[in-house]
């Protein structure tokens, strides 16, 4: 009789997950996409459009649901990204002098619009990505902003990856 119990829960519990399958159930209308160029757009952060452009290509090349091409003519669909905002916002203020932050956080805002390469049809425009890093001033605030610049664009860089494939 025992025997006759496990047999039937372990088919009851096998067959609940046969139908499982891991990660998101949706798919992309486009299987191959290129990356334009970042554009900079009144984000005070110049320096960035190579690193940002870089971290958004990398993301995407770790991303198994599609495949970056180097042109425009070999894509499905095409993503523009724009820097539109860089800002920071103090923290944490120091114990010895409250005029002074010691910790900020860092905000790079940008635009990504998707189109698809075929039609020239938007799939989507202007959507709002946003990454923010926090930074320590101990050696000061412009080393430090410099050094969390990489960080701050791989952030992005994944955001956008996010907003661009992943299925609402």
């Amino acid at each position: 009789m025992r025997a006759f119990l496990t047999i039937g829960l372990l088919g009851l519990f096998l067959s609940g997950c046969s139908n499982y399958h891991l990660g998101s159930g949706g798919h992309t209308t486009f299987r191959t996409i290129y990356v334009a160029p970042v554009v900079n757009e009144n984000s005070n952060l110049p320096q960035a459009v190579a690193i940002v452009s870089t971290q958004i290509r990398e993301a995407f090349l770790r991303d198994p649901r599609v495949i970056l091409v180097n042109t425009p003519g070999e894509a499905e669909a095409t993503l523009t990204v724009t820097l539109v905002n860089y800002s920071r916002k103090a923290q944490t203020r120091q114990s010895t002098d409250t005029g002074l932050a010691r910790k900020f956080d860092v905000t790079l805002d940008a635009e990504a619009t998707l189109r698809s390469t075929n039609d020239n049809k938007v799939i989507f425009e202007n959507r709002k990505v946003q990454a923010v890093r926090q930074v320590f001033v101990d050696s000061g605030q412009l080393q430090a902003e410099y050094q969390n610049v990489p960080l701050l664009a791989e952030e992005l860089g994944k955001n956008v990856l996010s907003a661009t494939l992943d299925v609402w």
